[in-house]
């Protein structure tokens, strides 16, 4: 009509039962869809309306045309709906919906899985694969904001996860509760640096020790314990069975720097309170000839004789250091010989 209105009427009583309201110039033509379910409106508004019949709402407003439209029509299988317009042009649309609803989905399917709250929003894209990689996303999500002590919204990403990833089984709570740890954590360990750079060795130490009680798997500078030995500052904490006996960072992939850490005991005649942390290198590592000759040393020290010099010739094996080798050589000969070759002057030796 030229009121900017399409009626629906009643064949059997000739009244109308509805008025379609939506464009904002006159309407020239309608026509049905094939199965009757949708109706197709053409206006002097340069626009195509479909509308869903059974509702009688808009579903979907068609533009492209430059002039109005005069007339459209639907093709057998209501798939595409010609139109033709005053600019002396006819389109054609496609109005397979679920298959451009499908094309969308994959042609976003990687915003889709990296932002979770669009994927909510669009229930028609959330297929079991695309919720699964999206749930991991959230997993890492909720990860970030424990990190950062936001431990609701991080239960409540977990929540949506296993929701969404049936095979994700864990307690949403517990693993917050784990990740606001590893987040306090890496902030004492940064604590532990600072303070190290401002020489407060007590202070850096402490920061360490609290972030190994929060995360006892966090990574720890290993440089930064080899510059807390020289400073002589671990002599000082309270007793050596220390925190070097629980401490992972020296496992993998620092066991080097559990080798550096233990000479620096040795020298304050400390082997006895270091052995155990060098039995656990070898038996973790039992092929390196550095972390045999540093238990070597702690054995000899420690009056364990024929274990030192096991120890000392796995290294002779091993080295490529000459001057290394004939040190180990001469250790291995005074040992023989019922000799203690580690006096002041060859400790003194190593220290430097």
């Amino acid at each position: 009509s030229d009121d900017n209105t399409i009626k629906l009427w009643d064949v059997s009583t000739s009244k109308a039962i509805k008025t379609l309201t939506g464009h904002s110039s006159r309407v020239y033509s309608v026509v049905f869809s094939p199965d009757g379910k949708t109706l197709a409106s053409a206006s002097d508004d340069n626009t195509i309306k479909l509308w869903d019949v059974s509702t009688s709402k808009a579903i979907k407003t068609l533009t492209g045309h430059s002039s109005r439209v005069y007339s459209v029509v639907f093709s057998p299988d209501g798939k595409t709906l010609a139109s033709a317009s005053d600019e002396n042009t006819v389109i054609l649309w496609d109005l397979d919906f679920d298959n451009l609803l499908l094309s969308g989905c994959n042609l976003l399917n990687n915003y889709l899985i990296a932002h979770a709250e669009v994927l909510e929003e669009f229930q028609s894209c959330q297929t079991p694969s695309r919720l699964a990689q999206a749930a991991t996303v959230l997993v890492i999500q909720g990860e970030k904001l424990a990190r950062n002590d936001d431990i609701n919204d991080a239960v409540e990403k977990f929540n949506k996860a296993q929701q969404w990833d049936n095979k994700l089984k864990f307690d949403s709570q517990a693993r917050a509760k784990e990740f606001v740890n590893k987040g306090k954590a890496k902030r004492s360990v940064d604590e532990g640096n600072n303070r190290l750079q401002e020489k407060k060795f007590k202070e850096a130490l402490a920061a360490y020790t609290e972030a190994l009680k929060l995360d006892p798997k966090i990574e720890i500078p290993a440089s930064s314990w080899n510059e807390l030995c020289r400073q002589g500052s671990l002599q000082k904490a309270s007793r050596m069975e220390l925190i070097i006996f629980r401490l992972p960072i020296f496992i993998e992939p620092g066991l080097q720097s559990l080798t550096s850490l233990s000479i620096y005991y040795y020298l304050q005649k400390q082997a006895a309170d270091v052995l155990p942390a060098c039995e656990k290198a070898v038996a973790l590592a039992p092929e390196d000839g550095n972390i045999r000759d540093n238990r070597g040393l702690a054995r000899a020290l420690t009056g364990n004789t024929q274990g030192a010099i096991e120890d000392f010739e796995a290294y002779i094996a091993q080295t490529q250091n000459k001057d290394s080798k004939a040190q180990r050589q001469r250790w291995v000969k005074d040992l023989r010989a019922g000799k203690n070759p580690f006096t002041d002057v060859e400790l003194e030796k190593l220290r430097n």
